[in-house]
This record gives structure tokens, C-alpha cells and sequence, in this order.
């Protein structure tokens, strides 16, 4: 029996050829395709001072689709991130980055929603740097009066959902790449995959 390139399948038995391409689908993707993007996204975070211990994410083309993480935000490298939040609460920066306070970011049970509950010890801190002149009950009052005012958990949890949004993104997009019909025919021709013909052409292309 004569056989065809698969290209020429997908013009002339194009409902043979989708078969052929479904089933190729169920494992191309079937290797771990994401780890650069993976490690991609890891660098880019811990430059926000973010610590990823765990990703998650489901790209099936429904409404739960999403990805988030589990980790950690520590302040003083977020804040070194986003140097204006140094020159507006300077005395909140030296105290997280002396108490090492973090962010601890977990992933809900069900779904992509991520939580984020601060762990810190700022009254423990004391008063240094420019602020060193400082009695302790001032420093605290200060340092208090800063976390209350700069609104860090909610920036920190922002800054990690953009990340998560972008990270989704990728994914699907090289997902969509390595499943796509020209994958499946670079796959054949590299090989060295042809098909059979058997009856007349479904369609044969212009």
C-alpha cells in the first residue's frame, strides 16, 4: 500500500490525520517539558526576595486553570526589590531585615488561591543604623507605626499572584508549542513517520 508524508495525511484524510494527531497529544507532552520555565521563574522571584519550595498548576482549558505556589517573601529583600518602600519606611526595613520577618505563602486546598501570613518578631528588634540614638519604646512605636502604614502583606501577596499569572501563562503557551499540529508533523518527519492511504482523499487542498 502506497504511503504519504504527513503532511500530505493532513490534506487529503484530515479526519484521519485529527485521530492520529489526538492520540499523538496523550503523551507528547509526556517528559518534564516545564522544568526550564520552572527554573526561569525561580530566579526571577528570588530577586523579589521570593523562596519557592512548590509550584502547582493545571492547564486543562477549564475555569479552574490557574498555578500558584508555596514558599516564602522575605521583607528586607522585598523591600531591596522595591527600594521605594526603603526610603519611605527605613526604620521597618533595618527591623525586618534584623528579625529576618517573612511572608509564608501557601496554597489553598482546592484551586490556585494562594494565602499569605507574616511571621515576624519586630518587637524584639532594637534601634540601629541612623536610628541607633533611639530609646527602645520609640524605636518600636516607630517601627510599628511603618508596618502599619506601608501595607506589605498585601504588596508581597500581589506581587507573587503577577508572578503566578505570568508563570500560567508561559506554561500554556509552551504546552499549546510541543502539542501543536506542527509539532506532531516535526515529530513524524523526524522519524521518519509516513501513513497509508487507503480510499479516496477526505479534501485534497487548493
Amino acid at each position: 500500500m502506497p504511503t504519504i508524508s504527513p503532511e500530505e495525511f493532513r490534506n487529503q484524510h484530515p479526519k484521519k490525520f485529527e485521530k492520529e494527531y489526538q492520540k499523538w497529544t496523550e503523551y507528547a507532552a509526556d517528559y518534564d517539558w516545564a522544568d526550564y520555565i520552572k527554573d526561569d521563574f525561580e530566579s526571577q522571584m528570588q530577586v523579589q526576595g521570593i523562596h519557592v519550595d512548590r509550584f502547582t498548576w493545571d492547564i486543562s482549558y477549564s475555569q479552574g486553570d490557574g498555578a500558584a505556589f508555596e514558599g516564602r517573601v522575605f521583607v528586607y529583600q522585598w523591600m531591596e526589590a522595591n527600594p521605594q518602600y526603603i526610603e519611605r519606611y527605613p526604620a521597618l526595613y533595618i527591623a525586618c531585615k534584623s528579625d529576618g520577618s517573612y511572608a509564608k505563602i501557601r496554597n489553598a486546598n482546592r484551586g490556585f488561591y494562594m494565602y499569605c501570613n507574616i511571621n515576624e518578631s519586630l518587637y524584639e528588634t532594637y534601634p540601629e543604623g541612623v536610628f541607633a540614638m533611639l530609646d527602645e519604646d520609640a524605636w518600636v512605636e516607630l517601627v510599628v507605626e511603618q508596618w502599619d502604614s506601608a501595607g506589605l502583606e498585601g504588596e508581597m501577596k500581589s506581587t507573587c499572584e503577577r508572578f503566578m499569572q505570568d508563570f500560567y501563562d508561559r506554561l500554556r503557551d509552551e504546552y499549546e508549542n510541543i502539542t501543536s499540529e506542527d509539532a506532531f508533523l516535526e515529530s513524524c518527519e523526524c522519524n521518519g513517520i509516513t501513513f497509508e492511504t487507503e480510499g479516496e482523499p477526505d479534501h485534497v487542498a487548493a
